[in-house]
């Protein structure tokens, strides 16, 4: 049988079922359960006021039992991927990503909206583990493993309302709130959350969220966020912030898993409802999607269309280039010097990257070189061909024409 707990009550409720099992271990008897999906339904709040709750869908589950480790990161697991906070400059590992909320060090899958990553400083070693497993990593105590069956216990579940005194998440309807974020921004621009000078924009779109649900801290303040609306038109269901959230997550949704804070952002803005504390990151989705739009623009002012790129050769055969333009892209201290990646637009239209030692000196309008294929990459949407071993056949400078 399933039932949809609201998610406030699986401690209380957690903890009743150990209690269950340590007597039905002495029995020899095994039970379990599990968390199959997830919910949001409407609720409201002590001045009925309506509000968006997360509500897990359980049916069955598993279990819970280990000094060099450093703590790295916690983990929110959401249905559409993991969220990462109190991280110490340490980049996680892709694996965990998406990871289910198992611990890695009692092999347990049960229940858990947080899980949290570690590392061992001497041989590299990252770990998962969950909230009682990680105070043996800890100098704390160790937990035994847990296995229930829920649906025997209808008794233990009181309906599906949040238990007495239990913290309530609210939850953002992410498309509307995004709509508020870029209407704000629009307004005042960007302003980083911890801003000294001005409120953060996430912080303000939020404000303005909520009084139009009705909801503020107090009603005085309600009402002077409603009259600031009035007085700036602001507007976040005009066609303009529609489009503008359209465009951005279309972008982040086709966008690689390159760094931490991208696999955040897109996580979150995979979701239909995201947590009110999770609101600073899906309002920079905007100043990012910005910032590589720009990148791209002055991409296009250096270096001609390179949509219509393909692969050219064969890998590990010979090739001869000849260049149109070439621009140094990044360069590097390794252990044998100094090493280049240039981009290369041949007048064939297509796009070549090398990585060498040498230093091309100047621009060049003429540049021939004669190499071997290394690969056949596609970045950001552009054919590459990788060339390596390359001899310079020809080089004149833009002053010597």
């Amino acid at each position: 049988m399933q039932y949809a707990i609201f998610e406030g009550n699986m401690d209380r409720l957690e903890k009743k079922l150990n209690r269950i099992y340590n007597k039905c271990k002495a029995y020899g008897c095994d039970f379990h359960y599990e968390i199959v999906g997830e919910t949001f339904k409407e609720l409201k709040d002590e001045h009925d006021r309506p509000f968006m709750a997360r509500f897990l869908l359980v049916e069955a589950e598993g279990t819970a039992v280990v000094n060099d480790w450093e703590f790295v990161a916690s983990v929110e697991h959401t249905e559409n991927g993991n969220v990462f906070s109190g991280i110490l400059g340490i980049e996680v590992p892709s694996r965990y990503y998406n990871s289910k909320p198992i611990c890695e060090h009692c092999n347990t899958n049960r229940f858990r909206k947080y899980t949290y990553i570690i590392r061992n400083k001497k041989t590299g070693e990252f770990r998962q583990v969950g909230k009682a497993c990680l105070k043996d990593y800890t100098g704390g105590m160790s937990a035994e493993a847990v296995a229930q069956y829920i649906s025997l216990f209808d008794s233990m579940i009181a309906g599906e309302a949040p238990d007495t005194g239990c913290r309530i998440e609210h939850y953002l309807d992410k498309e509307k709130y995004l709509q508020y974020a870029a209407e704000t921004i629009r307004l005042f621009g960007y302003v980083k959350s911890g801003s000294e000078e001005r409120q953060g924009t996430a912080v303000r779109a939020l404000d303005y969220y909520e009084a139009s649900h009705g909801r503020a801290v107090s009603y005085e303040y309600l009402k002077h966020l409603q009259d600031e609306m009035k007085e700036l038109s602001f507007d976040p269901d005009s066609s303009w912030a529609a489009k503008r959230v359209k465009d951005a997550l279309a972008w982040i949704a086709g966008k690689a898993e390159d760094s931490t804070y991208i696999h955040n952002l897109k996580t979150v803005c995979g979701l239909p409802y995201v947590a009110y504390k999770n609101a600073g990151i899906l309002a920079s989705l905007f100043i990012t999607y910005d910032r590589e739009m720009e990148w791209k623009r002055k991409q296009n002012e250096q270096f001609p269309d390179e949509s219509k790129s393909v692969h050219t050769g064969t890998v590990g055969g010979r090739i001869l280039i000849d260049a149109q333009h070439i621009k140094l892209m990044s360069s590097f201290e390794g252990r044998y010097g100094t090493s280049r990646i240039y981009k290369i637009i041949g007048h064939d239209g297509n796009t070549y990257i090398w990585k060498t030692g040498k230093l091309l000196p100047g621009e060049f309008f003429r540049l021939r070189l004669a190499g071997t294929v290394k690969a056949h990459n596609d970045f950001r949407g552009v054919k590459q061909t990788e060339v390596t071993n390359c001899r310079i056949m020809e080089l004149k400078e833009k002053e010597e024409d």
